[in-house]
């Protein structure tokens, strides 16, 4: 009974959705329309750039690749048996600087990341889209405030995570002890709810007597199920934050910051039950009471921006927490969806009424500058990946996220660290790079890379040098750059657009310049009194760790 029991969990955690604004398989069930960036990319490895063939495509911040790129990269065969994929080999990087294409000239594509900045009457406050590790919106987000009962959103967290849904619970005594002045959903002890009605009774009313009552059949005990909130908090790493109490009723001790809030409402949102029920404007309860008769009630949701009564009503927000005590003022969670993109915001130490204007000028905000950015996507139609992915025989379908666009099928890139031991984790650069080659060999450089200036691109001085087999020496006193090879002899004077080449005076169309502690030099110029062929291009990196 426990190994079956066991297996059930184990079959519902590969099948939960991976996260909060996370491109999901639940995403791709169907033929759609979706705005992506499609652009050329390279991959950095063990100090070395190469060339992806691509295109690298970027969804709500998630990106992807053609399983074709993905066998390349690591050196695998692949096959197709009926609409199966197949990745077999031993996996190894494969890392090359030769080129035999052209760079490509992509047109820049703005930065995805957003940044918005109105202000707002709460203390503190923070907004969060899809999957982005910096948000758009942040003031005071790590100032230690008390939570109210936006911690009830812990609480639910851990009876989604730990209990089940149809668990009949019957409502002890200490549930109907909560202080007096705190919220409650009017449970008396002895009465019998699922667990799912008691997260309803939780979440819409606020009903710190249910907030007892679920910890209570989680834990065995308030104090008990308060350790369970705050190991799951360190799992989290919400570093500013500690749980005394199950419900948010004030406690010096207790207190979170409105970071930490944010990431936990990302994670109890990655639970589709959890929206389900924060999103509720209302809920009928029909359960039994102590003496065992027919008992119902109707709770409403304490939060105005999803009731479509209340003047603040916001179609686009799908759920959220209120939260107040005379100490913590008036705080907010809230969820939202537009325009496929998914935003978390949290708001702590606010007014009543406020907290709700203020969320709603963030989302306009946020929707606003979204809109713009995304004048840079394409659209594309994709189809669902109706098959499976295999490496070596395992099946890794249900641990990334597929789809298929004109006939290819693209696979999220955290497959290239699911299969290759060689690489713990990939992350796509926040921005388009510039790369250049000499003779076709791809350039790697350090912290910066190159730069354009009046058309003309610049390259830091050492690594390109290196690469072009010139030996550097730089006299700070006059600011004079030499290069030296056999037969060839280049000087430079920083900022000056005279150079000689083997003692010949020429003119530049740049000169060699500094930025960001690091001296830049014109390649064109160089690399045509070396006589070697040089080309530049741009795109997205992929870097492997």
């Amino acid at each position: 009974m426990v190994q079956k029991f066991m297996l059930i969990l184990m079959i519902l955690f590969l099948i939960q959705l991976p996260g909060f604004a996370a491109v999901t398989v639940a995403a791709f069930q169907e033929p759609k329309q979706i705005q992506v960036y499609g652009e050329s990319y390279y991959y950095h490895f063990q100090s070395v750039d190469s060339k992806g063939n691509g295109p690298l495509l970027t969804y709500k911040q998630q990106a992807f690749l053609p399983v074709e790129d993905v066998a390349s990269i690591l050196g695998l065969s692949l096959s197709q048996e009926g609409t199966d994929l197949h990745l077999d080999g031993a996996p190894t990087v494969i890392s090359s600087a030769t080129l035999d294409v052209a760079l490509p000239k992509d047109a820049t594509i703005a930065t995805e990341q957003l940044r918005i900045n109105p202000g707002i009457g709460a203390q503190a406050g923070v907004m969060l889209e899809d999957e982005a590790e910096q948000p758009v919106f942040s003031k005071n987000a790590n100032q230690r405030l008390y939570p109210s009962s936006t911690l009830k959103i812990m609480t639910a967290l851990l009876a989604i995570e730990r209990g089940q849904l149809n668990d009949l619970v019957t409502v002890g005594p200490r549930a109907a002890a909560v202080p007096r002045d705190s919220s409650k959903a009017g449970l008396v002890p002895g009465d019998r709810l699922t667990l799912e009605q008691l997260l309803y009774a939780l979440m819409l009313p606020s009903g710190n007597d249910a907030a007892v009552a679920i910890a209570e059949h989680i834990a065995g005990s308030e104090q008990q199920f308060v350790q369970l909130m705050n190991a799951r908090a360190r799992e989290l790493g919400l570093t500013g934050t500690n749980f005394v109490n199950s419900h948010g009723y004030h406690h010096p001790n207790q207190y979170t910051t409105a970071s930490d809030l944010a990431l936990l409402a990302k994670e109890a949102a990655s639970h589709p039950v959890f929206m389900k029920i924060v999103g509720a404007p209302s809920y009928y309860a029909s359960y039994r009471g102590p003496n065992g008769a027919a008992k119902a009630k109707t709770w409403r949701n304490t939060n105005s921006l999803i009731r479509s009564d209340s003047p603040y009503f916001t179609a686009t927000v799908t759920g959220g927490k209120t939260g107040y005590t005379s100490v913590s003022r008036y705080n907010l969670v809230s969820f939202a969806s537009s325009n496929d993109h998914d935003y978390v915001t949290v708001l702590l130490r606010g007014e009543r009424n406020q907290r709700f204007v203020d969320t709603r000028n963030l989302l306009q905000s946020a929707y606003t500058k979204r809109a713009q950015l995304n004048g840079a996507k394409k659209r594309i139609h994709i189809t669902p990946f109706t098959g499976r992915l295999f490496f070596n025989g395992s099946d890794l379908t249900n641990q990334v996220t597929l789809f298929t666009q004109n006939g290819q099928a693209y696979v999220s890139t955290e497959a290239l660290a699911l299969i290759s031991t060689q690489i713990s984790r990939v992350k796509r650069s926040d921005n388009q790079q510039m790369k250049a080659s000499l003779d076709q060999q791809l350039l790697t450089f350090d912290d910066v890379g190159p730069v354009t200036r009046n058309g003309r691109m610049l390259v830091p001085v050492r690594s390109f040098f290196e690469e072009a087999g010139l030996q550097l020496k730089w006299d700070a006193a006059t600011k004079r750059i030499e290069g030296r090879a056999p037969g060839t002899e280049i000087i430079m004077t920083l900022n000056s657009k005279q150079a000689y080449i083997n003692g010949q005076l020429v003119s530049l169309d740049v000169p060699a310049t500094i930025e960001n502690g690091r001296t830049l030099v014109p390649l064109r110029f160089i690399s045509e009194a070396l006589g070697a062929k040089v080309d530049w291009g741009r795109g997205r990196v992929l870097y492997f760790y």
